[in-house]
């Protein structure tokens, strides 16, 4: 008689929640079980092995990126316009 093989091995969690939850993951804001289901999922599935290893690449390549400039919003220069025209004309029109 043949021996037959144990039942494969079935993530707890699916592809699309390794996705929901890879930023959680790797910021370390996820519990005790979460942790665990993720890390057995990723030792299982090289797809999102790949994925959440993608995703750390990036927030690190980010970390050392300078600082973008902040833009002025729409009314900060619309104030700012303001301001400047009340200046030009003292009777303010």
């Amino acid at each position: 008689m043949a021996q037959e093989e144990g039942p494969a091995i079935v993530p707890e969690i699916t592809c699309q929640e390794i996705a929901q939850w890879a930023s959680a993951y790797l910021d370390e804001h996820v519990g005790d079980e979460r942790k665990r289901q993720i890390a057995v999922h990723l030792a299982i599935c090289a797809g999102c092995e790949t994925y959440v290893k993608q995703i750390a690449t990036v927030r690190d390549v980010v970390k050392v990126l300078p600082k973008a400039v902040e833009q002025p919003s729409n009314s900060q220069r619309l104030r700012q316009a303001f301001i400047a025209r009340t200046r030009r004309s003292p009777s303010g029109g």
